[in-house]
Formats: C-alpha cells, structure tokens, sequence
C-alpha cells in the first residue's frame, strides 16, 4: 500500500512541475549598437519585439533606450555593459552577429528569458517609451 502511494505521490509531483514548466514561454530581447555620429561610443537601444526598432529617418530609435525609475535615460558604455544589465536582470545571452543599415555597421546580440508573461520577463527594465505612457497615465 505504501510503495502504491508513493508512487502516485511521485506521478503528481511529476505532472504539477511539468504544468510549471509550460506555464512558462521564452521572451527574447535583441540588443542593437550603433556608432553615435559626430561623437565617440555606441547608441544602443533594446528591442523586445514590441515597437519598431527604427524611427522615420532610418535611425534606431531612442524610445528604445533604458531608463531609471526617474525616466533618466541609461548610458551604457559598450555592449558588454549593456549585456552585464540585461544578465543582472535574468536574461540569458544567446548569440551576435553584426549587419550594415544605410552604410552604417550595427552590433545585434539576442538575450531571452523564460517567463510566465513579458510583463515578469521585463521585471526591473524600463524603456523610454514605456515610462512615458506610465508617466501620461497618471
């Protein structure tokens, strides 16, 4: 009796972790480098599949970037310090790979996250944009 319930009980345990499992899906994010013009270091920006990653003119677009809880916008020194931010917060980096828009070389490295929502999966990031709808909303 006893080795027949411990048997059920591991076949439950079995079957909650896989719910948990499925519950969750992969997010990704592709950072995107490109030279600032006119001046030294990278314009990066991070794209979640959400909004366009180019605005009008053909540029990468600043509603991308980062901001703190005040809405100041983050300054990442290089990629790897864009990359140390995203793995701070969770985010797994899966690979680079480098292409040319308009003349201009532009760094792309592709992080993901497994999640319950995109919601929990940007737990602790903010865009420009999306602080300024919170900030519109209020």
């Amino acid at each position: 009796m006893k080795r027949i319930l411990n048997k059920w009980l591991l076949a439950f345990c079995l079957i909650m972790l896989a719910g948990h499992v499925y519950a969750q899906q992969r997010y990704y994010c592709e950072v995107k480098g490109i030279e600032k013009s006119f001046t030294s270091g990278l314009k990066i920006i991070f794209d979640f599949g959400t909004e366009a990653s180019y605005n009008m003119w053909g540029d990468l677009s600043s509603k991308l970037k980062f901001v703190d809880e005040k809405g100041k916008e983050i300054d990442f020194n290089s990629m790897v310090d864009a990359a140390n931010y995203m793995v701070q917060r969770g985010w797994v980096f899966q690979q680079a790979y480098s292409s040319l828009y308009g003349g201009s070389p532009i760094i792309h490295w592709i992080f993901f996250k497994d999640a319950e929502t995109m919601e929990k999966a940007k737990e602790g990031i903010l865009t420009k944009e999306e602080y300024q709808k919170m900030k519109n909303n209020k």
